[in-house]
């Protein structure tokens, strides 16, 4: 995976997962902020966990991983700050907790 390429010109696949955690880290954050205010799920909640897990080969469809998975996700989402470097950064702590899981 590392230093392989897609087909957006200057991102490679380690830049491209990095992307992905960190979009799914602002939603998660989001939908967890209404959900708190009393707006249950929404349709329109996008969910990008099968999209990180099958680009960092966790896909593996077991319980544990999924729970794993998610427990390490809501967890940074409730610590992102508002700049993009806050997310930026618990995007780089949530890929390196993934990749300490075995590869399927």
């Amino acid at each position: 995976m590392a230093g392989s390429t897609t087909n957006h010109p200057g991102m490679d696949a380690n830049n491209l997962v990095l992307t992905l955690i960190s979009e799914e880290l602002k939603s998660r954050r989001f939908f967890n902020t209404l959900q708190e205010m009393g707006l249950e799920d929404s349709y329109y909640q996008p969910h990008l966990d099968e999209a990180i897990l099958n680009c960092l080969g966790l896909n593996d469809e077991r319980n544990e991983t999924f729970d794993f998975y998610s427990s390490v996700m809501n967890e940074h989402a409730e610590r992102i700050g508002i700049k993009s470097e806050s997310v930026y950064a618990e995007a780089k702590v949530v890929l390196n907790k993934l990749r300490s899981l075995p590869q399927t």
